[in-house]
Formats: structure tokens, sequence, C-alpha cells
């Protein structure tokens, strides 16, 4: 939840423009969903014309006109409360319980232990974003002529917002990696998938997948994002963070976006605790940069990749079975290894999404969960990463398929990913983190199950030769079906169906 704050003087405006049309035409079915007792009790349920909004307002007003205040000083509060729109819907009592919640720890109401302010809390509907949100106006006035403190209310009020965010199941932002949608964006891409998230996926992947920060420019370059690098003042060959775009349509100029911008945990900085910090790595990364900005080829290219086969896979399985047996030893309380965890196994759903899936399918709205699972608030990536916990090579193998990896190969990777997503579940139900938990069940139940249920039943140590199943593959934007669910996934399923977990 976002608090945005702005101060005035001009209480008649304020509130015909939250009953009015609103810029874009926004404002639908503006009404009071929090209010001081009085005025709520005369507006409940009116039709908040602008003959009300006046009227609301000059109550809102009082105050300073009753301890004859001067109309020139900025003694009127607005915040607008917003919430992301992949949030869940939030209903009309819910928004009054959270206006109400908010303005007691703000200190507005009687709930403290000084006199009240005049305050009204308005709903209409979502902004041109998508965001849901409300309006606060209060006045600052007292009802003794009081003045009420607004030193540092931008930090209060971020404060409170955190509180609420756990109160009421909301998407807590502190501990969420993705970044929000801006006007422009949902304008270019109300048709297909946003071009951040496709950049954020694509760009995860690469990171993931590389073994070093040079091999990483590289990955991204061969994935056909436009790379641009930013250097340190004065030099051309320190780069400190970046900035990639898709390749735009003709005419069309590119939309860039800084690693942060896509995902907190995607700035350079913290991307480098994964790699090796050394002169020649620097040297190496440093060429690649400055080829990438000059459009010039790929100085030191990679052996090209192999195929994701069978035997392959159920190495990789292997070494995915002792990462994720390193990671049920990790404490819940650890974030910064859980984090880097995180990034890891949403790297993998990264990759096998691009490798598999045109747009956003399952596997990538699963590791858009992921990214954002192990993130507490306030948690920034800046330690290193240990080796035990990396995960590059399964990444790399799928971020490098040309063709979807076969059904058998996708079940062997299935099988170990699954207990490790678990982990991160597991992980936040100590936490009591109750909003990850709630959307790590619903990436089991609703994307993993999708992908799982076509593929074979596959052991790890035997070798199962079947080729009657198709898996997923791209097809249209859509996952050919198949038989059976892996022998792992079938029993969650239908556990989940019931609302509980399952042991996996």
């Amino acid at each position: 939840m976002i608090p945005n704050i702005t101060k005035g003087n001009k209480p008649v405006g304020l509130m015909k423009y939250l009953v009015g049309p609103g810029r874009a035409n926004e404002h639908t079915d503006p009404h009071l969903v929090g209010a001081s007792p009085l005025i709520m009790a005369w507006y409940d349920d009116a039709q908040l014309s602008e003959e009300a909004a006046v009227s609301i307002a000059r109550e809102v007003d009082l105050n300073r006109r009753a301890f004859g205040v001067d109309a020139e000083t900025k003694h009127i509060w607005h915040c607008s409360l917003s919430i992301p729109y992949q949030d869940r819907e939030v209903s009309d009592q819910e928004w009054a319980d959270i206006a109400q919640k908010f303005m007691d720890e703000m200190d507005f109401t009687d709930a403290g232990v000084k006199a009240p302010c005049q305050w009204v809390a308005v709903h209409h509907g979502r902004s041109t974003k998508g965001n849901d949100h409300i309006h606060i106006m209060a006045s600052t006035i007292r009802g003794d002529g009081t003045k009420w403190a607004d030193n540092s209310d931008f930090s209060r009020a971020l404060k409170v917002a955190r509180g609420i965010e756990k109160d009421f199941d909301l998407i807590q932002l502190g501990s969420h990696s993705e970044r929000w949608l801006q006007q422009g964006e949902v304008r270019r891409d109300s048709t297909r998938e946003p071009t951040r998230f496709k950049l954020e996926r694509t760009v995860r992947a690469c990171a993931v997948a590389a073994e070093s920060e040079a091999q990483f420019v590289r990955q991204m370059r061969r994935a056909n994002i436009l790379v641009h690098p930013r250097f340190a003042a004065g030099t051309d060959s320190v780069v400190t963070g970046y900035s990639v775009a898709e390749r735009p349509p003709k005419g069309m100029r590119p939309l860039w976006f800084g690693g942060g911008k896509l995902a907190q945990d995607l700035t350079l900085p913290s991307l480098r605790t994964r790699w090796p910090d050394t002169p020649g790595s620097a040297q190496e990364a440093s060429e690649e940069w400055m080829a990438a900005k000059r459009h010039r080829r790929i100085v030191h290219p990679d052996a090209p990749g192999a195929v994701l086969d069978e035997e392959t896979a159920r190495r990789l399985a292997r070494e995915l079975k002792e990462v994720r047996r390193r990671l049920v030893s990790i404490a819940p309380e650890d974030q910064q290894t859980w984090a880097h965890a995180a990034r890891e196994a949403s790297g993998v759903y990264a990759a096998w999404s691009h490798a598999t899936e045109d747009g956003q399918g399952p596997l990538g709205r699963t590791a858009r969960v992921l990214a954002s699972s192990a993130h507490q608030a306030g948690v920034k990536i800046t330690t290193p990463l240990h080796a035990p916990l990396r995960i590059s090579g399964t990444t790399a193998f799928l971020l490098a398929a040309t063709k979807a990896p076969s059904p058998i190969a996708q079940a062997l990777i299935m099988n170990q990913m699954l207990r490790m997503t678990q982990a991160f579940y597991e992980m936040q139900q100590v936490n009591k983190d109750l909003r990850e938990t709630q959307l790590l069940n619903e990436a089991f139940e609703h994307h993993l199950s999708a992908v799982a249920e076509p593929l074979p039943e596959v052991g790890t140590s035997k070798p199962a030769h079947s080729t009657s199943h198709a898996g997923p593959t791209r097809e249209s934007g859509a996952l050919r079906e198949t038989q059976c669910p892996t022998a792992t996934m079938r029993p969650y399923m239908e556990h989940a169906r019931d609302g509980h977990r399952m042991e996996l």
C-alpha cells in the first residue's frame, strides 16, 4: 500500500475533484467509506454530488473557521492510499476499516489522547493504472483549536501502511520484488503481456543462467534484448548499472527499464553478489558492456549450449536435489540467503517459461511469485551467494533450448522444483507471512498443476522411456495436454483442491 500525501488550503476544490469525473473520467461511483462520526452519519448513503461535496468540505473545515485560523495556511491534509492492480479485491467495508485504522494510528481521531480532527475518505474505483485506492481529506485543526503535528507524516504513514498490509492480507510492498506498471506502460501494452514483465522474466533467467557478469551481458544480447550500461561519472569502463529494452517495431522508440525498475533483486550491485569478482572477470565484463553499448559483436562468445536430454536432465535433477537439501537447513530468519535462493529458483522457472511459453504462462507466473517470496520488508541482497545454492546449470540448459525439452526431461526437473518451491512455502509459514503463503499455494494449485499434469511419471534412478507425452511446448501460446500428472504433483493437486498443504 502506497500513501501519497499533499497539503493545501482549498477543501472545497479538493472535495469537488474527488466527487467529480477525474482527469480521465476514472472516478466512477464516488462515495464515502469513512469519515468523522457526524459527517458519516449525515452523508453515508448520500449521492456525492457537487452540492454534497461543498457541504462536506465546509464540515471538514469547521474547526479552522471556528477558531479563526488563517485560511491561507496549509490546513488541509490529503492522502491517497493505493494498492497494486494485481492485489485482491477490497470491499467497501474493508476500505472503511482500513481508513479508520489509518486515521486512528495517524492520530487524527479520538482514538488518541488529543482532540480529533474532521476527516473523510472517498472511494471511487480504480485509477487509470488499475490501482484500487481511496482518498482521505482531513483538517489539521483539532476540535480544541490546536494543530495536528505534521512532522515526519510521510514516514509515519508508510509505517502504518506496512501494518495495514499485514492486517488486511494485502501485497506487502516491502517484500515484493516487482514494480508497479506506469500509465504509459498500461496503454502501450494493453493487448499483450506488459513489456516490463517480459523483460523482467528474461533478464532474471539470463542472470541466474550466467556464471559471470560478462556471460550475463552475452545471455541478454542472445535473448534479443537491447542492453545499455550506465558508467560511473567520468569513466567509460566502470559500470554501475544497466538498462534494457525490447526491440521495438519499426518507427517506435525503445522503452528502457533500469534493472531496479524491473525488480529490486535485479539491480547490478545485487546481481554481482552471485558472480566472482576478479580483475580478469571485471575486464571481460567491461568489454562486453562496451560492445553492447556500441552495438558491436559479442567479444567472447560462449560455447554452444547442449540439448537438455533425459540423461542431462537426470544429472541436473540430482544437483537440484542437493540444492533443496541445503535449502531446508537454512534458518527462516536468514533473509539474505532466502532472497538468494528465491532468485535462483525463480530464474529456473523464468528460463523454462522462456523455452516453452509464448507470453506469461503458468511457469512465468510462478517465476514472479517466487521472485517475491523470500524478500522480507526492506531486504536488499548484499551478501555473496554461496556456490551450493547456485542453480546456473539447470537455468542455462533451459534458457538455451531452441525447442521445448522432452516431456521426461521436464518431468525430472519439475519433480525437484516442486519440492524446492514447497521449501519456500514452509519458510513463509514459519515467518507467518500469510500473503506470500497464499500466493505460493495458488502457484501450486493453479500454475504448476497446469504444467505438471501432462507430464509423465518418472523416477530419479531408472530411465523411463516414453514418447507418448508431449509436455509443455509452444503451440499457439498454449500448453498441449497429454496423459497423467507426475507422481509428485498428483497427491498435492488432490490435497490442494481441499485448501490444504500436502507434504511432497
